[in-house]
């Protein structure tokens, strides 16, 4: 087993590609990239002790199925999913089903902490959007797509400890891995957020 090296990661997985940033403790960019496979992923992450992905580990297990206060579209979620919607006020537009069909990215996100896992990863669920919005405090930026959001989210991201990088030429995707990236840094030093009411295990990791 390689020595664990001080850098922790963030993923975002696109329609096709993995978008990949690593950073050291002080918040320094040390490798950011876009990755074609899973194979390409785990060679990037054997040294790397924690990645947080966004991306569900796991199909639902329903454990609110039967809770008639939920929105009909999340009485079949995860507790990360349902908790980050009544505690913080921030509704995923996707929820995790509990048995097949699964959207491709879904699909990914569930091998991805399963294989990072498999080589003594540790892997957290985030959702960049919420940790964006909590470093905001609370106000939603531009849309990610947009120069202005992200710049915004550029900008967000250096308040938050990034550093080493031009992030505002980046494209939102990197940006997202690299919010996950700085939440795997807070886990590192004890102090992200896992959001959850603890009925399946799931939890959505966010920013203190």
């Amino acid at each position: 087993m390689p020595r664990r090296s001080p850098w922790v990661a963030g993923l975002d997985l696109g329609a096709r590609r993995l978008h990949w940033v690593a950073i050291d403790a002080r918040g320094q960019v040390r490798d950011a990239a876009t990755l074609a496979t899973l194979d390409d992923l785990i060679d990037r992450a054997a040294r790397t002790p924690i990645v947080a992905i966004d991306a569900p580990d796991a199909p639902s297990r329903a454990p609110h199925a039967d809770n008639l206060r939920l929105p009909l579209k999340f009485r079949s979620a995860r507790c990360g999913e349902i908790a980050l919607g009544l505690q913080r006020r921030i509704w995923v537009p996707w929820t995790t089903p509990a048995a097949p069909p699964f959207p491709g990215w879904m699909l990914r996100g569930f091998e991805a902490h399963a294989r990072l896992r498999a080589v003594g990863v540790t892997t957290l669920e985030t959702y960049p959007h919420a940790a964006f919005l909590t470093w905001n405090a609370g106000v939603r930026p531009p849309p990610k797509q947009s120069r202005a959001g992200r710049i915004t989210r550029a900008d967000l991201l250096r308040a938050a400890g990034l550093a080493g990088h031009p992030a505002d030429s980046w494209p939102h995707d990197l940006l997202d891995a690299a919010a996950a990236a700085l939440v795997a840094r807070h886990h590192l030093r004890g102090e992200a957020v896992a959001v959850t009411c603890g009925h399946d295990g799931s939890a959505i990791w966010l920013p203190p």
